[in-house]
Formats: C-alpha cells, structure tokens, sequence
C-alpha cells in the first residue's frame, strides 16, 4: 500500500466471500482504488493510480487487479 494510504489499524471492510474461503492462502496481487461508487455501469472516470486517457476516459487497469471501492448507495450486485 503507498504510504499516503496507510491507516493506522487498517480500514473498515467487509470481506466478499464467493464460496469457501481459501484459509491459509494468500492473495498477492495489484491494488486499485476507485473514487467512484461503481453505481453507474459505465464509470471509469477515475481512480487511483491514474491511467492513461483514451479519449475522454482512463484506460481499463491491466488485468489481473483487486479494486477497493467504496460501498456507495447500490448493492454489491448491481456492482
């Protein structure tokens, strides 16, 4: 995590768990955050680190990635 994000004692979170959960295992893998709620399906305006523009809008991230995003008014489905 770049410094400018470190919290002390982490963030709040809630984990996604699709199916058993791997125990033990670890995930290591790039981080994006988005400044968007991801409500709207076609938002790509944003996040961070920035990618390079291709018109008006930022590149999709290289895959694979994990995004953190904030909860916003929708439900993780409409996500």
């Amino acid at each position: 995590i770049p410094h400018r994000l470190y919290q002390e004692g982490g963030y709040r979170h809630r984990e996604a768990l699709f199916g058993i959960p791997p125990y033990g295992g670890s995930i290591v893998q790039n981080v994006y955050y988005t400044n968007s709620d991801l409500c709207e399906i076609d938002d790509m305006s944003g996040g961070f680190p920035a990618r390079e523009k291709e018109g008006t809008r930022m590149k999709p991230y290289p895959s694979p990635f994990l995004l953190m995003m904030d909860r916003g008014h929708c439900t993780f489905v409409q996500k």
